[in-house]
C-alpha cells in the first residue's frame, strides 16, 4: 500500500486511538509505541487469539487540507523500519513466517545495540563506527569521541569539531579503551562474526 494522505486535529488523539479505528473490529492493539516517526503495535486477532506486527510510517505536512499521511504494512512485509519497542516484541506468538522472523530480530539486535551502549558508554570514551566518513573539508575517519552535555543527548566529536552524525549510535562498531583496546559492540560482532571480549565487564564497569 502507498502513501495516503488526509485532513487529521493532531491533538484530538493518540496513534493508538487514531490507527485502532482503521483496524477491524476483529482485531486489539494490546501493545504499542512511536519511534521517530513511525507507529509499531502489536495487534491481536481476537479469533485466533495470535499477535502479529502492525507499522505504520507517518507524515505530517503543512497542507491545511492534507496535513497527515501514513503508509502501514504489517511485519510478514519484511518493514525497512525495524525500532519496535521492547514492549511490542514481547508481546507478539510465535510465527514462522521468514519475513517477520528476520524483521523481529533486527529489531532484538536495535534494542541489543542500544543497550550496550546505555550500559558501557561514557563521555570522553572513544567509538569506532563500522565504516569510514568522509566530510566536507576532506577529512576521513572512523574514529571519534563520544561527549555530552548535561541532560542533552549526547553526540561525536573529531578533534574540536561537533559532527552531525545521523543515527550514529547503530553504526557504532566498537568502543576503546584508554589503552587503545577495542571492545566490540552487538554490531561489532555481527560486522566481524565475532563474540564480544572477555574483558568487557572489567574494562568498562562503572
Amino acid at each position: 500500500m502507498g502513501w495516503l494522505f488526509y485532513r487529521r486535529d493532531k491533538n484530538a488523539e493518540t496513534n493508538e486511538e487514531h490507527f485502532a479505528k482503521k483496524l477491524d473490529d476483529r482485531y486489539k492493539i494490546i501493545a504499542r509505541g512511536t519511534v521517530e516517526g513511525v507507529f509499531y503495535a502489536a495487534v491481536r486477532d481476537q479469533i485466533t487469539s495470535e499477535v502479529t506486527a502492525f507499522i505504520a510510517l507517518t507524515r505530517w505536512t503543512k497542507d491545511p487540507d492534507f496535513n497527515f499521511g501514513y503508509k502501514d504494512m504489517d511485519e510478514n512485509c519484511g518493514p525497512g523500519d525495524h525500532k519496535a519497542p521492547k514492549s511490542v516484541l514481547n508481546a507478539l506468538t510465535p510465527t514462522t513466517n521468514e519475513s517477520a522472523l528476520a524483521w523481529r530480530a533486527q529489531c532484538r539486535a536495535h534494542h541489543a545495540q542500544r543497550d550496550f551502549l546505555r550500559r558501557y558508554l561514557r563521555p570522553g570514551t572513544q567509538v569506532r563506527l563500522t565504516r569510514t566518513l568522509t566530510f566536507t573539508n576532506g577529512t576521513r575517519s572512523d574514529t571519534f569521541t563520544y561527549a555530552r552535555r548535561d541532560r542533552a543527548p549526547g553526540f561525536l566529536v573529531l578533534g574540536r569539531s561537533r559532527c552531525r552524525i545521523p543515527n550514529w549510535r547503530d553504526s557504532v562498531a566498537a568502543l576503546i579503551t584508554p589503552d587503545h583496546q577495542e571492545v566490540l559492540t552487538p554490531v561489532g560482532q555481527q560486522q566481524t562474526n565475532q563474540p564480544t571480549t572477555a574483558t568487557e565487564s572489567a574494562l568498562f564497569a562503572a
